[in-house]
């Protein structure tokens, strides 16, 4: 019933000061049925008060995550998707702190700031944008809640176009989050969320479905140049 559900969320907020939830299988899945696309969670997750939620770009930071998990004081979430876990970008693994984004490549006016395996996605997207003369900006966002404001400010000083990333519904997601954080605070600079449509995305290959719903590397590509170039 509805009110066994709000008694399981209100039970991580306020039941117990150390929760930690490791979350598979979330993001686009494929063949499991479409009642298992891992869609919702950051964003029901966020609206637990006191909550973290993270994510890796691969699997060093995965077992990373997993670690810092383990010591947090107050409820966690890692998340990640089902599959074989992402190998690249290993020469990149700082130390996770709390709240706190991580850069994989520096560019200017365009700032891709990607959530978990989205990460790998904007790495793609930035490489076809260079083959257009846009070097673009690739941030590892890390964390859904809280993330990084202080990175988000410091990208207005030389970026026009901030776009977010990730494998969760639009509403309530982590783009939502930082366009809202990017209009009460009068930032000058264009929020574009890259997500998943509001409604039930269908089981399927996982790539064909990335497709189909506008979150895959070339499709990302082609509506992002598209903004640039009107704005």
């Amino acid at each position: 019933s509805l009110d066994m559900l709000y008694i399981g969320i209100q039970r991580i907020g306020n039941g117990c000061s150390r929760v930690n939830i490791n979350a598979e299988h979330l993001g686009i899945v494929g063949n499991d049925g479409e009642t298992h696309q891992g869609i919702f969670d950051i964003s029901y997750l966020s609206s637990i008060p006191n909550m973290t939620v993270m994510a890796p770009k691969n699997k060093w930071e995965l077992a990373d995550m997993m670690q810092y998990a383990v010591a947090f004081p107050t409820p966690i979430a890692v998340r990640y998707p089902r599959g074989t876990a992402y190998a690249g970008l290993a020469e990149h693994r700082a130390p996770i702190i709390f709240g706190k984004s991580e850069v994989i490549t520096k560019g200017k006016d365009v700032a891709f700031f990607a959530l978990g395996s989205m990460v790998q996605t904007a790495e793609k997207v930035a490489e076809l944008l260079k083959e257009t003369g846009i070097e673009a900006t690739v941030i590892n966002a890390r964390f859904a809640v809280p993330f990084d404001k202080e990175k988000v400010k410091e990208l207005t000083q030389n970026h026009t176009l901030l776009v977010t990333m990730e494998e969760n519904v639009t509403s309530g997601g982590f783009g939502e989050h930082v366009a809202s954080y990017v209009n009460e605070n009068d930032l000058d600079i264009k929020v574009q969320i890259v997500a998943i449509p509001d409604a039930y995305v269908e089981h399927g290959n996982v790539d064909r479905l990335k497709e189909d719903i506008g979150i895959d590397a070339k499709s990302v590509y082609e509506k992002i140049l598209n903004i640039y170039k009107q704005m």
